[in-house]
């Protein structure tokens, strides 16, 4: 995760950007228990946040991502039967042991927005207020069709 922001802040200029976004918190709960009564299938809860600092894609200026979300897995062996555990994702492990963060890691890239953005317009750069607002209206090409078919009948 740490190549992909480097490369993303790497596009600022010098000034802009974060001099220490590597030193970020990270805040990581995490709590184990089983999911049988044979204690063979491990179930991990927790949760993991942080901000990121990222590029807006509104404005290309910089902007931080609060990034939180929840880890409900079922560790299960990939040769293993499938079994439900309401409420839990299956994370199927490749080896016996596991490496913790690679869990967090893949958690918090599921957890980014696909277009990093400011929170809302105004706290964005002059790049995005010189927009007309015509220009940021999302084109709905399918807008009028229901009323198109309703009149062919």
């Amino acid at each position: 995760m740490a190549e992909i922001m480097q490369s993303e802040l790497a596009g600022l200029p010098a000034g802009e950007r974060a001099a220490k976004w590597q030193q970020t918190t990270v805040t990581i709960r995490l709590r184990f228990d089983f999911g049988d009564l044979g204690k063979s299938v491990p179930l991990l809860d927790g949760e993991v946040s942080t901000t990121l600092d990222a590029v807006c894609q509104r404005c290309l200026e910089a902007c931080s991502l609060p990034l939180k979300t929840t880890l409900r897995y079922l560790l299960m062996p990939l040769d293993a039967d499938a079994i439900e555990y309401k409420d839990y994702e299956i994370w199927e492990l490749a080896e016996k042991t596991i490496r913790l963060i690679e869990i967090v890691e893949e958690a918090l890239i599921m957890a980014m927005p696909l277009p990093a953005l400011h929170r809302s317009a105004d706290e964005c750069g002059p790049l995005a207020k010189e927009l007309s607002p015509a220009a940021t209206k999302m084109a709905l090409p399918f807008a009028g069709l229901k009323a198109q078919l309703d009149e062919s009948k």
